[in-house]
């Protein structure tokens, strides 16, 4: 069984940008209510119990909102050409 030392709160974090991505989550509302999702599942699987500082991770998760919007923001064709590996037309 995992618990917040090994499932982390950086493995948390991964897990929600990914969802995020995927659904398309783009209100900071949303983005809490998918760490309150994310969290309840692992409770559900026994990942993580009511032992552990979940509300200092739920804190931390909803925090790190801003964090997710530079993750996910829409690449600009300057910053593409920055990338020296990006294919040339």
């Amino acid at each position: 069984m995992s618990n917040l030392d090994t499932l982390n709160r950086g493995d948390l974090f991964a897990e929600c940008v990914e969802l995020a991505r995927e659904q398309g989550i783009a209100d900071k509302e949303s983005w809490e209510t998918l760490v309150e999702e994310v969290i309840s599942a692992h409770l559900d699987l026994g990942e993580l119990n009511l032992d552990q500082d979940l509300e200092g991770a739920r804190a931390e998760l909803t925090a790190r909102w801003d964090e997710y919007v530079q993750l996910s923001a829409e690449e600009t064709p300057a910053a593409i050409d920055e990338d020296p590996d990006a294919p040339k037309a």
